[in-house]
C-alpha cells in the first residue's frame, strides 16, 4: 500500500501541532490538530485564504462565547444561541461555510469552561488553533509543495486532442455522411465530459497555487483559462455539426440521393482542408501549452475561394427548398470551421509574458 505525499504531510502536521501544545502545556491540543487537518489544503495559495478564514471565523467566536458566558448562565441555552449566531455570521455576512464547524466548536469549548476561567480558556484554545493553522502551512510549503502546472499542461493537450479529433470526426461526418452509432456519441460525450472535469479541477488547483509567496503568471493562468473554453466551443461545435450531418444525411435519403455536383464536391474538398489546416494550429497550441516556441501562421485566406465557388452553384442549382437548405448547411458548417481557426490564430498570438 503507497501512501500519498498529502497524506503523509497531513500526519506529520497533526504529530508536530500535538507535539507543539504539550511542550508548552496548550490544552487541548485537539484544537491544534484539528485546524492542521483543516488548513493541509490541496494549494499553498487555498491553505493561507483557508487559514485567514479560520482566524476571522473565529476571533467571532471567542467574542460571541465570552459574551455569552457571562451574561447567560445555562449553558445548554449559551451554547445553542451561540451555534445560531456563529452560524448566521459564517453563512449570511462573511459567506463562508467551511470554517463553521471549527468556530461552533471552539465557542462550545469555551462555553463549558467555568465562568472565572472564560478569558484563559479563550487564550489557550485561540493559541492551539494557531499553532495548528500555522504547522499546517510550514508542512505544507516546505515539505513537497504541491506543482499543478504540469498535471495541467497535461490535462489540457489531452482535453484538446479529445475535442479536436470530435470536430474532425463531425466534419468528416458532415462531409462523408458517416454518422457515429448512437453507443459512439454516449461513449465520446462521456470522455470528454470526464476530461474537461478533471481539467477544470486541476486549473482551479494551478490557479490557487502559490509558493513561498510567489504567485502564478497572470497571463498563463489567462492563456490556460481561454484554452478551456476553446476546446469547449471545439466540442459544442462538433455537436452541432453532427445534426447538421444528420439533417443533410435525411435530406438526401428524402430526395432520393440526388447527385453531387462538381462545385458541391470542390466545396466538401475545401472544407476539408480548412479543417487540416486548424490541426495544425492546434499542433502549434500543445508547444505554447508546453512553453515551447511556436510557429504562427494568421488566419487562413480560403473563405474568398469559397464564396467564388458557391455563388458559381448557386447559379446553377435549380430553385427550390433542397438546394437552399444545402446551401444554409454549408454556410453554418463553414462558419463553425471559420472559428475554429480564428480562434486557435487568436490564441496563438495572445502575449505569456513573466509578469505577475
Amino acid at each position: 500500500m503507497s501512501v500519498g505525499a498529502r497524506t503523509l504531510k497531513t500526519g506529520i502536521a497533526v504529530a508536530l501541532s500535538m507535539y507543539i501544545c504539550m511542550i508548552f502545556n496548550i490544552e487541548p491540543a485537539i484544537f491544534a490538530a484539528a485546524a492542521t487537518v483543516v488548513n493541509l489544503q490541496q494549494s499553498i495559495g487555498k491553505s493561507f485564504r483557508n487559514a485567514y478564514e479560520q482566524v476571522i471565523v473565529h476571533f467571532f467566536s471567542v467574542i460571541v462565547a465570552i459574551l455569552l458566558g457571562l451574561t447567560i448562565t445555562f449553558k445548554p441555552l449559551s451554547m445553542g444561541l451561540a451555534t445560531i449566531i456563529i452560524i448566521t455570521i459564517c453563512t449570511k455576512t462573511l459567506k463562508w461555510n467551511r470554517s463553521i464547524a471549527m468556530g461552533v466548536i471552539a465557542a462550545i469549548f469555551i462555553l463549558g469552561a467555568p465562568a472565572n476561567e472564560f478569558l484563559q480558556h479563550a487564550l489557550l484554545r485561540s493559541l492551539a488553533i494557531f499553532i495548528g493553522l500555522g504547522v499546517a502551512l510550514v508542512i505544507n510549503a516546505f515539505i513537497s509543495p504541491p506543482r499543478y502546472q504540469q498535471v495541467l499542461v497535461g490535462k489540457l493537450i489531452e482535453l484538446n486532442l479529445l475535442a479536436s479529433r470530435l470536430f474532425t470526426d463531425a466534419v468528416n461526418s458532415f462531409l462523408n455522411l458517416t454518422l457515429p452509432s448512437a453507443e459512439m456519441k454516449v461513449i465520446n460525450e462521456t470522455d470528454y465530459i470526464k476530461v474537461l472535469e478533471e481539467t477544470e479541477k486541476y486549473y482551479e488547483l494551478y490557479a490557487q497555487e502559490w509558493v513561498l509567496g510567489v504567485v502564478n503568471n497572470k497571463s498563463q493562468k489567462h492563456f490556460y483559462n481561454e484554452y478551456i473554453h476553446y476546446n469547449q466551443g471545439l466540442a459544442q461545435r462538433a455537436k452541432d455539426i453532427l445534426f447538421l450531418a444528420g439533417e443533410r444525411k435525411e435530406r438526401r435519403k428524402t430526395a432520393q440521393e440526388p447527385p453531387i455536383s462538381p462545385e458541391f464536391i470542390e466545396i466538401l474538398d475545401l472544407l476539408m482542408d480548412a479543417v487540416q489546416i486548424t490541426s495544425f494550429y492546434n499542433s502549434q497550441l500543445h508547444k505554447k501549452v508546453k512553453g515551447e516556441e511556436t510557429a504562427f501562421f494568421p488566419e487562413p485566406r480560403i473563405w474568398s475561394k469559397l464564396e467564388a465557388i458557391i455563388n458559381h452553384w448557386h447559379d446553377r442549382f435549380p430553385a427550390g427548398s433542397y438546394y437552399l437548405h444545402a446551401l444554409i448547411e454549408i454556410a453554418l458548417v463553414t462558419y463553425k470551421i471559420r472559428w475554429n481557426a480564428k480562434e486557435a490564430s487568436r490564441l496563438l498570438s495572445l502575449n505569456v509574458d513573466d509578469a505577475k
